[in-house]
Formats: C-alpha cells, structure tokens, sequence
C-alpha cells in the first residue's frame, strides 16, 4: 500500500521546486486544487491526496473487489492529475471530480477483467459506438443505485462510520473523535460495512 505521495515524484522534472507560500492545512480541497494549477504547489497536492486518498481506495475497492488494484487506481488518477493539471476542467467541485475520475477508472477495470480489453475514456478522441457509452453509463447507474440501497440497509452507527469515511474524507482517527468511540471500533465497524456492502453488491458486478 503506497502510504507517501512522494513515491510519484520521480515523475516530476528534476529542477522542481515547491513555492514557499503554502496554502492553509485545512483549506477546502478546490483551493487547494487551484494553488495546484496555478503555482505549481506540489505541497498542496501532497495534501489533496493524503485527505483523500484512503477514501478513494475504498471507492474502488468495493468495484473492483482488490485493495491492491484499487490503490494502483488511484495512484492512476493522481499521477494523471498533476500531469495534466493545466489542462483540467473543473464544472463541479473538485471532490466530485475526483470521484467520477475513480470510478470512470474503476469501470474501466472492471471492463479490462471482463474482455481483456480497455478503452481509455479520459484520452479517447472518438468513440465509434454511441450504444457503448449509453450501456456504460446504464452500468454506472445500476451500480450507484445498488451501492446507495446497501449502504441505507447498514446498522446506523455502522452506516454513519462509513459515510464519515466516504463522504467527508475522514480518517479512522477523525472518525473517533468525531463520534467519540475508539479507533478500534471504527475499524471494526468499518470491516462490517466493507463485508456487508461486498455480499450485497457483488451479484451486480459479476
């Protein structure tokens, strides 16, 4: 499990350097996606990914059914962000962006395992069949929605760890001081949640 953004660094030319002007430790995560664009922050997306990084993996993780892959995922996605940071446009907030940047690639994933095939969404200039992008998107649907109903059918503490976790991007540690309970019982809860929502959901992966 790669626990250091620096492990991506290597991709960054030799002459980097951060500027000294940082933005705040808790700065909402479009300022610091902006710092990112427009001076090159690599701090800034340092923490981008270390806040959202473990909620990520759990994302795909419960689509592609392996944390090992899920992580490769989202390394994926952030080392496709910083590449093409200039270029990105943002519509809606920057946490959406990420989400559906995960998930498109989890598809795809998912697609690869099933025909041996992948089609990169976020560099295709043309995709020759409307139909496959409708079938996509009706995958897409079908399996929100059957996230969304296991996720409703969980025990309420259980369900407000998860969230927690998912929505809001909350550590283990957060999550226990929020709700003042141990971090043991947020990862227990947790694993429940994770096993509860792969039993119901994998009959519409498979």
């Amino acid at each position: 499990m790669i626990t250091q953004i620096q492990t991506s660094a290597a991709q960054l030319p030799q002459n980097f350097c951060a500027p000294e002007t940082r933005v705040s430790e808790v700065s909402p995560l479009d300022d610091l996606f902006t710092a990112v664009v427009h001076t090159d922050d690599y701090h800034a997306f340092e923490r981008i990914y270390n806040r959202t990084y473990q909620h990520l993996c759990n994302l795909s993780s419960r689509m592609v059914k392996s944390r090992e892959l899920a992580e490769e995922i989202v390394d994926d996605v952030f080392c496709t962000l910083w590449s093409n940071r200039k270029k990105i446009l943002i519509n809606s907030s920057f946490n959406a962006y990420l989400t559906t940047a995960v998930r498109n690639r989890s598809l795809d994933s998912i697609r690869k395992m099933r025909t041996g095939k992948s089609l990169e969404l976020e560099t295709a200039v043309d995709i020759p069949c409307k139909q496959s992008v409708a079938d996509e998107e009706l995958v897409f649907q079908e399996l929100n929605l059957s996230i969304e109903a296991a996720i409703a059918s969980l025990p309420t503490q259980c369900r407000a760890i998860f969230l927690l976790s998912r929505d809001q991007g909350l550590m283990y540690k957060e999550i226990a001081e929020l709700l003042h309970i141990s971090i043991k019982t947020v990862d227990t809860q947790m694993g429940r949640a994770l096993k509860h929502l792969r039993n119901l959901i994998r009959p519409t992966i498979l």
